[in-house]
């Protein structure tokens, strides 16, 4: 595997990334619903604030002011009432125009087409506002629908506009309202006050109680997230060098381990080997000396024979206690050493080695260790009739298969992988961006596969 796609490797297994990936995710989450919750609760504010806009306009400019000839569609009083009251009155809201209705729908004046009252136009009113006329008090709001017929009779068109209805008193004169009163009779008339704001003034409004919810909402949020990842990425800073500091304990120990392996093996070969080698030569020539008897030299054959075996055994043993040099063909012999005692138990076992020449010193110990725990298993445990050890290498990956047909065992029992001591071999075959799969079940013998991707 390339530097590069190591650390990318690596970069990706990271609990920071991932912390990073996951909050940016909940951040998202979150701000997308609420922002759907903000926009809804923005509009029902800004139509609020439009409804009570319009309610205190109505209250202040108009209630008990509109005389009730407007509502009788008298051309003097409403031509008086024009004066007195347009559009250019609410001079810094957002109202594009505004109607006054009777309660049956009659429509009194049209601040843009004074004179409709001429014209004894009715319209229906809705269930909503014919509730706000008789409880005398509220306010309705709803978009202004471009394809009713009060739009079709108005000038200008009502697409984009706010429609909100509230409740004003129409007044009758002086002189009427003492006579009505004496009678009994009610000095005011109930009318509908509609008002058209321009739906652009309202989203505008929206849009900026909007943004100052989303600021509320985002910036907490990624305030948590920048003190979250501040504080995991010290925290993983401290790990990491507690993991370094381990590590190179660890490298030290093995260090050690290795220079006392390669001590023991050392002395083992320049001692007891050569005395057995020296031995067993010595037998071999005794036993070929023609003044030895053939039933002495017989014995010394059987002893000889024995000798060359217990010297295969010692050269397999200093093989698993220290390999020889691992490459070129080095790699290929010390796997023929480490089969031997599986060839001494009657398993017939085999090692096929290719393309290795490139390889790394790192690569080439690990196949090594892996195979050598493997090896040694499938020995130990397997009652494997065959074992096939082969390593392939090519410019991509470099591939170990240690093969058995013996009894196998159940993958998924817990226990296993601290028996057949496999579990640390794939942290290290991890941290080298390679994996090591068993395939194995009962009765089906044992596979182990190991690949390093270069």
């Amino acid at each position: 595997m390339t530097p590069g796609r190591l650390m990318m490797s690596r970069l990706l297994r990271s609990p920071l990334t991932l912390f990073l990936a996951v909050s940016v995710a909940v951040v998202v989450i979150i701000f997308v619903s609420t922002s759907a919750l903000a926009d809804r609760t923005a509009r029902e504010v800004i139509l609020d604030q439009a409804e009570s806009n319009t309610t205190v306009l109505a209250q202040t400019v108009f209630d008990d002011r509109i005389p009730t000839a407007v509502l009788r569609g008298k051309t003097s009083a409403i031509d008086r009432f024009t004066q007195n009251f347009s559009v250019r009155t609410f001079k810094g809201e957002a109202i594009e125009s505004f109607d006054i209705l009777r309660s049956d729908g009659f429509l009194a004046f049209d601040s843009t087409d004074p004179g409709v009252a001429g014209r004894q136009e009715i319209y229906p009113l809705t269930t909503a506002e014919q509730e706000v006329l008789r409880s005398g008090a509220g306010t309705v709001s709803s978009f202004a629908d471009p394809d009713s017929r009060r739009s079709e009779d108005r000038p200008g068109d009502e697409a984009g506009l706010v429609k909100i209805s509230t409740y004003v008193d129409a007044s009758y004169p002086l002189n009427q309202r003492d006579i009505r009163d004496t009678r009994g009779l009610p000095t005011t008339e109930p009318a509908l006050f509609v008002a058209y704001w321009r739906l652009e003034g309202v989203e505008a409004r929206q849009q900026a109680l909007l943004s100052s919810l989303q600021t509320i909402t985002l910036l907490p949020l990624l305030l948590l997230v920048a003190v979250s990842t501040l504080m995991l990425g010290v925290l993983n800073a401290q790990v990491r060098r507690g993991s370094r500091e381990r590590e190179r304990l660890l490298q030290t120990a093995i260090d050690a381990s290795d220079a006392e392996r390669r001590r023991i093996a050392r002395d083992l070969h320049d001692g007891v080997v050569q005395d057995l080698a020296g031995s067993g030569f010595a037998l071999s020539g005794a036993a070929r000396d023609p003044s030895t008897t053939p039933a002495t030299a017989q014995v010394l054959d059987s002893v000889g024979a024995s000798l060359r075996d217990s010297l295969k055994q010692m050269r397999s043993l200093l093989a698993e206690i220290h390999p020889p040099e691992l490459h070129g063909r080095g790699l290929e012999t010390a796997l023929e050493d480490l089969i031997a005692p599986a060839a001494a138990a009657g398993i017939h076992a085999s090692v096929s080695v290719s393309g290795v020449e490139n390889a790394s010193d790192p690569e080439v110990a690990l196949v090594w260790r892996v195979a050598q725990e493997a090896v040694r298993n499938a020995t130990r445990h397997s009652g494997a009739s065959t074992l096939a050890v082969t390593v392939r290498g090519d410019e991509e990956q470099l591939l170990l298969e240690v093969v058995d047909d013996g009894v196998g065992f159940d993958t998924t029992a817990p226990s296993e992988p601290d028996r057949f001591g496999l579990r640390g071999l794939r942290s290290l075959v991890r941290d080298v961006g390679g994996e090591l799969d068993v395939t194995s079940a009962v009765g089906e013998g044992t596979s182990v596969r190991m690949a390093v991707r270069r």
